[in-house]
This record gives C-alpha cells, sequence and structure tokens, in this order.
C-alpha cells in the first residue's frame, strides 16, 4: 500500500506533475508537486517533440532527485477539443430470468464493439454507466438477481482520435515511462468536487481555462455530457488588446483599475495613467466593456446559453459549478459571466470558484486509486476482462 504515484497534468504551454500515496485507510497525501513550463507543448499540443521529451525527462529527474523514488509509470490528464462523448443504451432480452453478471457483460461488449466500429478513427478512454432500466423501471444501481424481461443500460463513451494518443504516448516512451491510464480532466475535476463537497447528485460543471472551455453535465453523480471547446479567457484579454491596441499588461491593468460589472457612463474614459507602455489614445470605458461582454456572451452562448445538447436536461440542473483558471477573470469580471448565464426560470444555484492548479490532478488520483462506481472499464488494463473489471467496482 505504501507506495508513491506519479501523475500528470499536459496544460496549456506546461505540465502539472504530483507524486502521491495512499495509506493503509485509503486517505489521499500529496507528496510533491511540480509546475514546468514547456515550449514544446502549446495549447496542450505537442509542437516539439524532442524538446518537449527532454524537458519531461529534466523535470522527472528532478523529481525523482526529490523524492527519492525511481518512476517507470505515469498516469495522465489530457484536457483537448478533439475529446467527444457519445451516449448508448444497450439492452438485452430476459425473458424473466434473473439479472446476472453475463447479461451485463454482453450488453457492455455489445456497445463497446458498437462504439469501436462507428468511430474507428478513436479510442475510448472512459465508459460511464449511467443507470439502467429493468422492465421499464429506472434504477441507478446494478439490479443483480432481480427477475425482469427487459434490461437496459444507459452508457457514456469518452473518446480521442487515435494519432493524440499515438503522440502523447511516443512522447513519454521517449522519456522511458509507460502511461497507465489517459483521463479526460472533465471527468477528472468532476470526481473531485463530487468527493470534496456535498453536492447535489444532478449539477453542471463548467470550466474557463486560459485557452480552452468545457461543459460537463453530471446526472446520479454519473457523467452523462461533456465537450471542450477551443477557446478560453484568454480570448478576452486578446480581443481587447487588438480592437484597443494595447498590450497584455495594460489591458489586466484597465481591468483591475476600472469595476466593469458597474453601470458605465457612456462620456467616462480610461484614465491616461493606466497607458503605461502603448501610446495613449482617447478610450471610452463602455467601448471596452462592451468588447468584454460580446466575448463573455459568445462564450456562454457555445457552452450554455444556446447549446443544443442541455435543452433536455434544463429540468434537472438545479446547481451550476463555474470554475476559472485565471485568477484576475474570475476577481474582476466573474460577475459579468454570471449576469449573462441564461437559466430562465429555473432555481438554480451557481458559484463561481477558482480552478487549482492541482485540482483535476487530484480527482484523477482519486479515480486511479480508489475507482469510480459509475465507470465500467478503464483505458489500457489488459490484464483482466472487460466485466471483471466493472464488477470490481461493486464487489
Amino acid at each position: 500500500m505504501d507506495k508513491d504515484y506519479l501523475i500528470a497534468e499536459i496544460s496549456d504551454d506546461n505540465i502539472r506533475y504530483l507524486i502521491y500515496k495512499f495509506d493503509e485507510k485509503s486517505n489521499y497525501k500529496s507528496l510533491s508537486r511540480k509546475i514546468s513550463k514547456n515550449s514544446g507543448i502549446k495549447k496542450g499540443k505537442i509542437v516539439d517533440f524532442d524538446f518537449s521529451a527532454k524537458k519531461i525527462n529534466d523535470d522527472i529527474k528532478h523529481l525523482e532527485k526529490e523524492s527519492n523514488k525511481t518512476f517507470k509509470n505515469i498516469s495522465l490528464v489530457i484536457n483537448e477539443p478533439e475529446i467527444s462523448s457519445i451516449n448508448l443504451s444497450g439492452f438485452k432480452k430476459l425473458k424473466g430470468s434473473k439479472v446476472d453478471k453475463r447479461d451485463l457483460e454482453y450488453i457492455l461488449n455489445e456497445a463497446q464493439i458498437s462504439i469501436s466500429q462507428n468511430n474507428k478513427q478513436n479510442s475510448i478512454l472512459h465508459i460511464i454507466n449511467s443507470y439502467f432500466i429493468l422492465d421499464k423501471i429506472k434504477k441507478n444501481k446494478i439490479p443483480l438477481n432481480l427477475h425482469g424481461d427487459h434490461l437496459t443500460l444507459h452508457m457514456t463513451f469518452i473518446s480521442l482520435p487515435k494519432n493524440n494518443l499515438k503522440n502523447i504516448k511516443a512522447l513519454f516512451d521517449k522519456c522511458d515511462l509507460k502511461i497507465e491510464r489517459i483521463i479526460a480532466k472533465p471527468l477528472a475535476c468532476g470526481i473531485n468536487l463530487l468527493n470534496k463537497r456535498n453536492k447535489n447528485k444532478d449539477f453542471l460543471l463548467i470550466n474557463l481555462d486560459k485557452e480552452f472551455s468545457s461543459i460537463s453535465f453530471f446526472e446520479e453523480s454519473s457523467l452523462v455530457f461533456t465537450k471542450i471547446f477551443p477557446f478560453g479567457t484568454n480570448s478576452i484579454i486578446n480581443d481587447i488588446g487588438k480592437l484597443c491596441s494595447i498590450n497584455e499588461n495594460e489591458v489586466r491593468l484597465i481591468i483591475s483599475k476600472i469595476d466593469f460589472t458597474s453601470t458605465i457612463n457612456t462620456k467616462d474614459y480610461i484614465d491616461k495613467n493606466l497607458f503605461k507602455e502603448s501610446k495613449f489614445k482617447k478610450l471610452s470605458i463602455k467601448h471596452v466593456k462592451d468588447i468584454i461582454n460580446a466575448r463573455i456572451i459568445e462564450m456562454l452562448d457555445y457552452l450554455f446559453n444556446k447549446n443544443r445538447n442541455l435543452k433536455y436536461l434544463n429540468e434537472k440542473i438545479l446547481s451550476i459549478d463555474i470554475f476559472f483558471e485565471d485568477k484576475e477573470v474570475l476577481r474582476y469580471l466573474g460577475k459579468l459571466f454570471h449576469e449573462n448565464l441564461r437559466t430562465g426560470n429555473m432555481k438554480t444555484q451557481i458559484e463561481l470558484m477558482h480552478l487549482d492548479d492541482f485540482f483535476a490532478l487530484s480527482g484523477a488520483a482519486e479515480l486511479i486509486f480508489k475507482g469510480w462506481d459509475k465507470e465500467a472499464i478503464p483505458l489500457n488494463k489488459v490484464k483482466k476482462s472487460v466485466i471483471s473489471r466493472f464488477f470490481e467496482r461493486f464487489f
């Protein structure tokens, strides 16, 4: 039990490492953390293979020296827009017999074959059980040993293009590290949220990273939908910079000094003292706020307001958790995100929070070690059959 594990998150232009272990009581303990800038990675993608590999090798040597351990295996958390989620229902006729493990094995394997055949370019990262239906009665747990005529299992498949996985595997092979698991970041964040707080079982999770954003819906504590978009809060900073011809430092200074969440007078202009590096120009505060609002509305329209995938979920969403990677955006513009989130007549609790650098890694660590009763199979575990891995979650 007293074993150290290594896990890493491939982020925008850095890699976050976490060394952890679990004691005899299955208590999680972080032993070492490191955030390493890696210019060979951009927006979570490998842009310079050799440089990335060398930097990772250096990082691992540092971690091994610091922990006095040698690592041959690593698990990864990834956050790429190419990650897709597909919902599928599988069924089997029982003809009055009891629900048996073999019935679920049949449904799972048939579903996996169907997904693999229709999405040959993708590899499955996660198979998640949403719920079961036995003779039209919904059940959140496996209805083993109950008699029935018709058994249905609703599942969510999370997958990533095979070429993306090949590139990741080749990179860490170059560093003599075998990848044990690859975990989608939205799932890892959701699991950590469920573990840390007494969450309602139905909730929406919005991650607003600097370069990416994602939307994930959890129903009865099970992930039923997720989508990652190729834009983040940096797009707000970039829009202001381009349209107002000022640099990023000045944009952030302006955001921190002016309250864009309050009512703006059309005759108010940005103080010339805030132009530290660019040439002063007469710039109205309302113009900047309009730029900010336009981008925020566009982001939220894709993520939530006009997301067709969420239409049938509206009555079930009782809480929305919005995580911001950028502390400044949360502090100075968070209220604008809250105001532009269209929840209609739903009695929805909305909470805005900062996303800790190691939040996703902590959730992934819990998933790897303890498992999750909603996940049917993990990736790349070839020593056991699909169904034996599935039932180990319950027995």
